[in-house]
């Protein structure tokens, strides 16, 4: 498989294999998460339309309708851009990739991206039988879909849902308290009277939130597995100490995938929560919340990176980018241990729902509001579930004990590493 110059791209890199008896990659687990992906990407992109249209048919529309249509256009034409970007390096190293049917192909699904990485990604593994390589090429392709999604849950699920909570729960707390409660007006009516009420609660508005919550999760959880086993696979001898075989492949049990996907679902919940509180309590406020942490999150990734090779421009881009990924989870792209990142991730974490909290509490005070005194309580129990979560998968299912050493905090993986810069990239 022919090389290319390492470094030039965050994640999109060739993995090494020279050994042709390779253990197969292309399990019914992979069939099943890329079947999943397919399933939740049409299914989530009809959820996101009907949402719009719903938004765009009320009679009082919300405060700032139109940003979701531009977060259920925005993510799709970003993550369409970044296929092209693979396409046209795929289309100058690779055989057969450089057609006009395949250039027609990604410009056609351009909205769509997703779905033509998906299919690659199939076929490749369909063909590892064929070819042990095409198994690479399809964990290369596994870890795209990833990157893919990522973009279109952080550019469009994640703050179409901050807008759904703050629209549909904190700002509609009178309706909530009837549904709880029970309205006053019924109990004055009297026993023979009937009371519509006029805008109710259906499943539906509550369903669709949980359903974007679960899909962003998922994606989460898919790259996250994806760029672990194209570590291992990568570079195998930084893993042999590791315990099982799955787990040396990256691959994770049933159990283990369900408290990572718990610890993710409940944590990403806790940063929408705490997001969409400070939008409804202080407006525009919440972009200095969002923005401060972000710029954080690039001084810190621009750190972890800091002796990586390539192009400095692309590395840039790089931390830009997984510093938005950070606002709802912790990657860790070059490999090694990271108890003392995770720590320090939900340290800021905790600081930054406490400021969500803390102005929730001064904007509502004295407000009577239904949630004035359930939102922060909720908060915290919502990030608790996710911290005890990812704390009891480190505990009982990662292959290797977190410790504290003389070195530092330690975590699981092996020595710390950067892949980019090893003798054997340097000759």
């Amino acid at each position: 498989m022919p090389s290319r110059r390492e470094g030039d791209d965050y994640i999109h890199h060739r993995p090494r294999s020279g050994d042709s008896q390779a253990p197969q990659q292309f399990t019914w687990r992979e069939k099943s998460h890329l079947a999943l992906m397919g399933f939740s990407y049409l299914t989530g992109l009809g959820v996101h339309i009907s949402i719009v249209v719903d938004k765009y048919s009320l009679e009082e529309p919300p405060k700032n309708r139109g940003l979701y249509l531009t977060f259920l256009l925005l993510p799709h034409f970003v993550a369409g851009l970044k296929n092209l970007q693979y396409h046209y390096r795929e289309a100058h190293e690779e055989e057969g990739e450089d057609s006009s049917l395949g250039w027609a192909v990604h410009l056609l699904l351009f909205p769509f991206s997703p779905l033509i990485r998906i299919y690659r990604a199939w076929r490749f593994g369909m063909a590892e039988k064929d070819d042990w390589e095409n198994g690479i090429r399809f964990v290369d392709e596994m870890v795209t879909v990833g990157v893919l999604k990522l973009l279109e849950v952080l550019l469009g699920e994640v703050p179409t849902l901050c807008l759904l909570v703050r629209d549909d729960v904190w700002g509609r707390s009178a309706d909530w308290s009837d549904h709880v409660l029970g309205s006053p007006d019924l109990v004055r009516c009297g026993p023979k009277c009937v009371l519509e009420p006029d805008n109710p609660l259906g499943s539906w508005t509550v369903s669709r939130m949980f359903f974007l919550l679960a899909k962003i999760a998922q994606c989460v959880v898919f790259y996250l597995i994806a760029v672990k086993q194209l570590q291992r696979l990568q570079n195998p001898e930084h893993y042999t100490h590791l315990r099982g075989n799955n787990a040396m492949k990256g691959r994770l049990n049933i159990f283990a995938f369900f408290l990572l996907y718990t610890a993710h679902f409940f944590f990403i919940g806790s940063r929408i929560m705490g997001y969409s509180m400070v939008s409804a309590a202080w407006g525009s406020w919440v972009y200095l919340i969002v923005g401060g942490h972000w710029l954080l999150n690039i001084g810190w990734h621009l750190i972890t990176i800091l002796n990586s090779g390539g192009i400095a421009g692309a590395r840039s881009v790089s931390s830009l980018i997984m510093g938005g990924v950070w606002l709802i989870t912790l990657t860790n792209e070059q490999g090694g241990r990271q108890l003392g990142r995770f720590i320090m991730y939900y340290l800021l974490a905790f600081a930054e729902s406490a400021v969500c909290g803390y102005l929730w509490n001064t904007g509502m005070k004295g407000s009577g509001d239904f949630f004035a005194h359930k939102a922060p309580w909720s908060l915290l129990i919502v990030f608790m579930f996710g911290l005890i979560a990812h704390i009891t998968y480190y505990s009982l299912c990662h292959p290797g004990t977190p410790a504290i050493t003389k070195q530092g905090l330690l975590c699981c993986s092996g020595n710390r590493r950067d892949p980019l810069n090893s003798e054997e990239d340097k000759a």
